[in-house]
């Protein structure tokens, strides 16, 4: 376990970028449980939240259940890119729900490479604890509904490769390789254009400042 410092909000905050289990580890068929403020002191809590948040933008994901990580507590970490930032959803429950449906292509942390188009609501509101106890609610969205109700479907012991007819996910399987393939030259490309733009960046801070003459006639 190597643990890491951040500051947030002015205060010093321990975490650490946790493991991915493997997909045949039988802890993600199994539901989780109820984190109980009054049986696990607050900092550990608080601990496996920050954990929870760091590891699923360490693993480029959307969402990140805990027992994704080995964590047997229902709680998740979604992040949000349109809001430029990261929750995690302690015994999440669903509240209020769109009776309109979507179907989006899902992936997921724990199945590299396989995508699944599955039909969920557009929207969902849920009811969660924060890392300090407190009660909130939040409306979850578009894409950010179909990864909040991905991953409370992780903390009841269901992965989405269940959710789909058999041969779909067969076919599915035959196309991961390929997926991989695809996922990895992004990122390649993502790499070096970061490269090259950390490059040009440096270039120009490297230039002299340009000089002017002030004439006195």
């Amino acid at each position: 376990m190597s643990r890491k410092i951040k500051y947030v909000d002015g205060h010093m905050v321990e975490y650490e970028i946790l493991k991915l289990v493997s997909q045949y580890d039988k802890i993600l068929k199994e539901p989780c449980e109820e984190v109980d403020f009054d049986k696990i002191p607050g900092q550990d809590v608080a601990y496996t939240a920050m954990s929870l948040m760091e590891s699923v933008k360490h693993y480029d994901g959307l969402g990140l259940s805990a027992n994704q990580v080995g964590v047997k507590l229902r709680m998740f970490a979604i992040q949000m890119l349109d809001e430029g930032k990261c929750y995690c959803l302690i015994n999440p429950k669903v509240v209020a729900i769109s009776d309109e449906k979507q179907r989006i292509n899902e992936g997921c942390l724990s199945f590299p490479g396989l995508f699944l188009s599955i039909e969920r609501p557009n929207w969902v509101e849920m009811e969660f604890q924060a890392a300090n106890g407190e009660v909130m609610q939040k409306r979850f969205e578009g894409l950010y509904s179909t990864c909040a109700l991905h991953e409370l479907d992780h903390l009841n012991g269901v992965c989405y490769t269940e959710l789909v007819p058999k041969t779909r996910l067969q076919i599915a399987m035959g196309k991961r390789k390929q997926n991989l393939k695809k996922v990895k030259r992004l990122k390649e490309q993502e790499t070096r254009l970061a490269k090259q733009v950390a490059h040009a960046q440096k270039q120009q801070e490297n230039q002299e400042p340009e000089k002017f003459v002030l004439s006195t006639d």
